[in-house]
């Protein structure tokens, strides 16, 4: 896939779809969805439209529940607590492989080359200037079944480290900078705004790991259970189109957005308008998800082999 620049990302994403008010939905009762998401920049649309008032417009009644992570939102969604989430393709799909009914309904958070949210970085005192140098080192990820430990073992497989030489370690964003600094880890995946940060005080880029995957595809993407997809057809309908709204709105109002961030994230508005912010996806394509799934089998982070395909609802 070819390298596209940020401004032609936000070009391409936006073409032929200008930002025109959606209607307000006639109705006595608004349809009450639970949405769950992390207060980071890659899940926050949900945030966005909130606060902007989009779901309202859309006749949605809408609880949004702060989760950790991605895997417990999923177990959250498969209980049936939240009616809809956002989360990493692979997390999604190991549940989809044992028998959860997790289906995609629209893409989320998009990784694009031009500007990373999520690099593989080094302290700058570090001597490391290659990915096989970290053979027989300690590279942190923030868990290592996922999107960002397949990423990076593949970056470094391509660049010619053995994986199978290197200790991979979980480890929280906020500790990885410290960890780095004291030489804990050699290596770690940073992403915003832990990222931006550890890279204006003592921290490098060694490498682009996610470029290992794709120049382009989802991140994160908004997924809900077929059981309730079935009985909520028209409400999804109504969030993804709120949705891919808020996207167009969010990837043309950077400074705007980080205020609504900052409120959610508790992090310095100022800080949140430095860092590469995220780019949000306006489709749901098989094209930009199956590199994720791909990758994530090939390093074991997936159990079965799957098709992005089939992991999407009809008509979305």
């Amino acid at each position: 896939m070819r390298n596209v620049s940020r401004s032609g990302a936000i070009g391409i994403l936006a073409a032929g779809a200008a930002l025109l008010p959606r209607p307000v939905w006639a109705q006595s009762a608004p349809v009450k969805v639970r949405i769950g998401s992390v207060a980071a920049d890659t899940y926050a649309e949900g945030f966005y439209a909130l606060d902007l008032g989009f779901f309202d417009k859309a006749g949605l009644s809408v609880d949004i529940t702060p989760f950790s992570n991605g895997a417990a939102m999923a177990a959250a969604a498969a209980g049936g607590s939240i009616d809809i989430g956002v989360g990493d393709a692979t997390e999604l799909a190991n549940g989809v492989s044992r028998g959860l009914p997790f289906v995609l309904i629209a893409g989320g958070g998009l990784y694009t080359s031009s500007a990373p949210t999520t690099t593989l970085c080094i302290a700058k005192a570090s001597t490391i200037s290659k990915a096989s140098d970290l053979e027989g080192q300690t590279v942190a990820v923030v868990s290592l079944v996922s999107l960002m430990s397949s990423g990076v073992k593949s970056w470094l497989t391509q660049n010619g480290a053995d994986i199978a030489k290197i200790h991979f370690v979980e480890l929280p964003f906020p500790q990885m900078p410290v960890a780095l600094s004291r030489g804990t880890v050699a290596a770690a995946a940073l992403s915003e705004p832990i990222m931006s940060g550890a890279l204006a005080a003592d921290a490098k880029v060694l490498g682009k790991a996610y470029d290992a995957i794709a120049n382009q595809f989802y991140i994160s993407d908004w997924f809900t259970t077929r059981d309730w997809l079935a009985k909520n057809q028209d409400a999804a309908k109504r969030f993804v189109g709120v949705i891919y709204d808020t996207a167009r709105w969010a990837n043309a109002h950077h400074d705007e957005s980080a205020v609504i961030l900052a409120k959610y994230t508790k992090l310095d508005v100022d800080r949140l308008k430095r860092m590469n912010r995220c780019i949000y996806a306006t489709d749901l394509r098989p094209a930009m998800v199956q590199p994720v799934l791909d990758t994530a089998f090939k390093y074991k982070a997936l159990e079965t082999a799957t098709s992005a395909a089939a992991m999407i609802a009809k008509g979305f």
